[in-house]
């Protein structure tokens, strides 16, 4: 679920640090050492990718059943990817959309 296009002037490396942010342990970047961690744009797709790291470690935890659950993961991982290379906030889909860890 792709929003619209940003219409804010977005930071130098905004873009860069939020498509760190759907790559393993890489949102770390952007929450801790990113100039634009400030930026509502950064911020979304760092929130993102803490939950889907979250999930991902939970369901590597569980055998078979777990792994299976793990392909919605990566296939929402790959769409906040594109959302993010095409400068476009993005939600996730059911209720991983709802935590919103960093403020």
């Amino acid at each position: 679920m792709a929003d619209n296009q940003t219409s804010e002037q977005l930071p130098q490396n905004a873009k860069l640090f939020s498509i760190l942010s759907y790559i393993g342990a890489l949102w770390l970047l952007g929450l801790l050492i990113s100039p634009e961690k400030t930026s509502p744009f950064v911020r979304n797709h760092v929130n993102n990718g803490i939950v889907l790291c979250i999930c991902e470690a939970i369901c590597a935890c569980i055998p078979f059943v777990g792994w299976v659950c793990e392909i919605p993961i990566v296939v929402f991982a790959i769409m906040g990817l594109i959302g993010a290379c095409k400068t476009q906030y993005y939600t996730l889909p059911w209720f991983l959309g709802k935590f919103k860890i960093v403020k």
